[in-house]
């Protein structure tokens, strides 16, 4: 039990050292110092990513300056940065007032004031006895004789582009170690493709459906001993981990949980670290974000990000994408699940994400800022909102090239493939009357978002758990179901909103096209207006064909279709020419 005294003690000493950090950030010079030493640290991405200067925030306020003067406001920003001073002047006063209040009354009145203000380590109410893991249960020790998987995964630095403009950032992201060579490979493509003048969209297909730049999934089954290696090679120098929500994960060498407050289940620079989680069979199916905890604002806001799903005990997962027989897959956002329990089904996994925080700006293929406001839909922070480590903004990039080559913006298509071509969003694709569950989860850290697909009765049990009979994602193998079950025990809904690390389920009823059984593009997108027409938004393709590739470019068809549950088609996408390898 901590003493007030012990407390106040420790909260003086916060108090003092915010109230001088407030002092020098009015004084010039010493301020000036401190700002550029944090820059040189925070801000190494976007400095790489322009290639132009090594002080990427000085550019940054110069292009500000410059644009603030476009707009009639040229003092601007000297006005936002007075603001700032008298409030963190009038919260230094304020703390110091509620300090005097709080003399005498208690530990619990001071380590609240502690945890409202910030104060770190010295935050009574976050701290944490590394010799107590804040766990319960064993950890997900390996028993003998469970069928066992292995990922051997690095954790790299990467440009990461985030449209056929090539827009991108310099951020991070999680790779099998087995496919860094392609990473970097697509990594060089994209960046000679911003050496040339003119439209070249390098490595980045359209739909996110050949390629290796993207946010890691990869899958275990239910009764699966999985095996991790982590390796650090970041050059930045961070330490980095890799923490799956709702796991139980343990050290390999030491057999003690793998949790944030154990050293021993972080990789530092040019380290790794060996990890293992026996999922058990009665583990919920399902997807679970994981990033690291390392820094973990930073990393993983800049894409140190991804996604595990507890797939259906026995199951094996093949690739979507190709020709010919089926092969087996180890990572990708969309899969087809060979189904060990049950009928088999495609599988989508849609990551929703901020690009950087809310301050951050990508950065055009010229290496030129995108503006924090659309000049062209007036939107906020346009580019930065992505799906998979994509996204499609409605304005600074096709509706502002509609204006330079037409003389105006048409709107109307902004959400359609007949000016540009498929957007570089997910596209999930599929067959008619394909058992199709999306697991939706999101990778950022600050926003809310709101999946919401068109198509007037897609939809999903809320609580897809909690139904007894069998679920309505695969009824309509046989033909349309004119009169779904009416559902007692969850509602059916057709919109998600999703907070930072959440994980959820979508198992559509009567499968792909619907209870109606309908072919077409079906639009899904955040349903918050700013969010989708800044990029946030994608959508579904259902054939109700066999489609046979009709060119190289338009990358929706394959000639063949293998086997499903009772005696059921399924079909898998093709991408091109030639069949994608194997990851």
């Amino acid at each position: 039990m901590l003493s007030g005294k012990k407390v106040y003690g420790a909260l003086t000493g916060v108090v003092a050292c915010i109230g001088m950090v407030l002092m020098m950030s009015t004084m010039g010079h010493a301020g000036e110092e401190i700002q550029e030493e944090r820059d040189s640290h925070a801000g190494h991405n976007v400095a790489a990513a322009s290639g132009k200067t090594n002080n990427w925030v000085e550019r940054l306020k110069g292009q500000t300056i410059v644009e603030d003067s476009m707009e009639g406001n040229p003092d601007r920003a000297l006005n936002v940065d007075r603001q700032h001073e008298r409030l963190m002047s009038k919260m230094g006063h304020q703390m110091q007032a509620d300090l005097k209040l709080m003399e005498g009354s208690g530990a619990y009145d001071t380590a609240t004031m502690l945890h409202q203000y910030g104060a770190g380590p010295a935050d009574y109410l976050l701290a944490s006895d590394n010799e107590i893991e804040p766990v319960s249960g064993q950890p997900g020790v390996c028993p003998a004789g469970v069928p066992e998987k292995h990922y051997d995964i690095s954790a790299i630095d990467v440009e990461i582009t985030l449209n056929r403009w090539l827009d991108y950032y310099v951020g991070y992201m999680y790779v099998l170690t087995e496919n860094l060579e392609k990473v970097r490979e697509e990594e060089a493509a994209n960046a000679a493709a911003r050496e040339k003048e003119g439209y070249d969209p390098g490595a980045v297909e359209t739909g996110l459906q050949n390629n290796w730049i993207q946010p890691l999934v990869i899958r275990g089954n239910q009764g699966d001993c999985v095996r991790f290696t982590l390796r650090n090679q970041l050059i930045t120098g961070e330490a980095v981990s890799l923490q799956i929500g709702g796991s139980s994960m343990m050290v390999s060498t030491t057999g003690q949980p793998a949790t944030t407050t154990n050293p021993d289940a972080i990789a530092m620079e040019g380290q790794s670290i060996d990890m293992e989680w026996y999922i058990p069979p009665t583990m919920q199916e399902g997807g679970r974000q994981f990033h690291s905890y390392s820094n973990d604002r930073e990393l993983t806001v800049m894409g140190l990000m991804g996604t595990f799903v507890v797939e259906p005990k026995g199951s094996t997962y093949l690739d979507p994408l190709g020709s010919g027989e089926p092969t087996p897959m180890t990572s990708g956002w969309q899969a087809i699940i060979k189904n060990g329990t049950g009928p088999d089904f495609r599988e989508f996994v849609l990551i929703y994400h901020e690009v950087g925080d809310e301050a951050f700006r990508p950065v055009n293929k010229h290496g030129d800022f995108i503006p924090q406001r659309d000049p062209v839909t007036d939107v906020y922070r346009p580019v930065a909102r992505a799906l998979n480590y994509r996204s499609e903004p409605f304005g600074v990039d096709n509706m502002q090239t509609q204006h330079e080559y037409f003389g105006f913006e048409d709107e109307s298509m902004a959400y359609s493939a007949y000016t540009f071509g498929d957007p570089a969003t997910t596209v999930p694709r599929s067959y008619l009357g394909d058992p199709a569950k999306f697991r939706l989860v999101h990778g950022g850290s600050e926003v809310f978002h709101s999946h919401h697909p068109h198509g007037g009765s897609i939809r999903w049990p809320r609580s897809p758990r909690a139904i007894d009979e069998m679920p309505l994602w695969h009824t309509a193998k046989n033909g349309p179901v004119k009169y779904p079950v009416v559902r007692t025990k969850t509602d059916r809904v057709d919109v998600e909103v999703i907070g930072p690390s959440e994980a959820l389920d979508l198992e559509t009823e009567c499968g792909s096209g619907l209870c109606q059984q309908l072919a077409g593009d079906f639009l899904f997108h955040c349903h918050v207006a700013h969010h989708y027409i800044a990029g946030m938004w994608g959508y579904w393709r259902v054939y109700n064909t066999i489609q046979a590739g009709r060119s190289p470019q338009r990358y929706d068809a394959g000639p063949s279709r293998i086997a499903g549950p009772q005696g059921t088609d399924q079909g898998r996408c093709h991408v091109g020419p030639a069949d994608r390898q194997e990851s």
